[in-house]
């Protein structure tokens, strides 16, 4: 694998994360990605929760060489803070952008909004400003290549963590069944579980379908799943892992674990138990991409020293994903607060490779590293 060329998209001295490519059916090719306010110099630190944050996306005119810097806006809800969009093509085209959402309040109110247990376990308060709640996955659907959205309602129902959030794409089976990772806490008191969503109407309405990852002994989180469809149709979840973030006098970067994995033979249904994949560790959610010969591409974030993002090329079936050479595509990141990767494949068989990172300057920026 060589590197191309590592270049930002996307600056405008504003805080920007968290992108997500996307090859359209008219062979454009659009970076969608988290909009909001540069809020270090007011608060003294970067926030990952705005009321003004909003989920946009950038266009490519020549096939992934170049982007243009007109922001057009996928979703900018009024008092919440819109997150993670990921964008997914389905074979007919029509794009569904899943992201989560934040909803603020003013400081104080918090506890009477969404009652005091559910904003003590899954609430917290910014800034001495806004108690902010998590109000759950939600998604938008275009029919016209991101001309015009239909936004939908949060996604709450049985066995869907009312405070759950989405970062993974959809996988579209070959029956035309659509897959959808989400994760959350189901009750108060537990940690995050990872699951699936399934829609077989073209993503218009979606069910519970089943857990891939859960800890009973309330040790690990199972956050921000990705899934992978292999050749031979095995269904792979990855899963960032934490230990309990919440418990008294521990750091959160400190809670990062080895990369999980889950495997499903039965189109999600089923899951066998969680893997641990000794060795790669790994701070942000895991992204895969098939290759032309079938390896795979698993991006990921590193958010210890030297920050940046890193790579493995697994073998097709993700059997052997620890015995993968670890490759360094980026190590001057300033700080930890960087990755969410995401590629693309183009025509010529280069991988685009989306994330963002801070600036030397500290201003946070979305990039592409180009793999050949």
């Amino acid at each position: 694998m060589k590197i191309q060329y590592t270049k930002t998209i996307y600056r405008d001295e504003q805080y920007v994360a968290f992108p997500n490519l996307a090859k359209l059916k008219n062979d454009q090719i659009i970076c969608a990605f988290r909009h909001a306010p540069e809020r270090q110099k007011e608060y003294g630190a970067c926030t990952h929760v705005d009321p003004l944050a909003k989920d946009v996306f950038i266009t490519s005119p020549d096939g992934g060489k170049t982007f243009d810097n007109v922001l057009h806006t996928i979703v900018d809800d009024e008092m919440m803070s819109d997150q993670d969009p990921c964008v997914n093509v389905l074979s007919d085209g029509r794009i569904i952008v899943t992201y989560f959402r934040w909803a603020l309040c003013p400081i104080g109110e918090g506890c009477d909004k969404w009652g005091e247990a559910n904003f003590k376990s899954f609430g917290r308060s910014l800034w001495n400003k806004y108690d902010c709640y998590t109000d759950g996955a939600a998604y938008s659907i275009s029919d016209d290549n991101g001309k015009t959205w239909k936004h939908y309602p949060a996604l709450h129902m049985e066995g869907m963590p009312a405070s759950g959030g989405v970062r993974g794409n959809i996988v579209e089976l070959p029956s035309g069944e659509l897959l959808l990772p989400i994760y959350g806490s189901l009750h108060v008191g537990e940690l995050a579980r990872a699951g699936l969503l399934h829609s077989t109407d073209r993503g218009e309405t979606w069910s519970h379908l089943s857990d891939m990852a859960f800890d009973p002994t309330h040790t690990k989180n199972f956050l921000e799943p990705g899934l992978y469809y292999t050749p031979k149709g095995k269904l792979v979840g990855l899963f960032r892992t934490q230990t309990d973030y919440r418990l008294p006098g521990v750091e959160f970067d400190d809670t990062y674990l080895n990369l999980h994995i889950a495997v499903s033979h039965d189109d999600g249904r089923t899951f066998e138990p969680v893997k641990e994949i000794e060795g790669l560790w790994g701070s942000s959610p895991f992204h895969a991409l098939r290759l032309k010969d079938d390896r795979v591409l698993l991006t990921y974030g590193y958010r210890r020293e030297p920050y940046g993002i890193r790579a493995r090329i697994c073998d097709p079936e993700l059997e052997h994903i620890e015995d993968a050479e670890e490759i360094i595509l980026r190590d001057d990141g300033l700080n930890g607060d960087l990755g969410y990767p995401n590629s693309i494949l183009l025509e010529d068989g280069t991988a685009l490779v989306s994330y963002y990172i801070s600036g030397k300057d500290g201003i946070r920026t979305i990039d592409v590293t180009a793999l050949k």
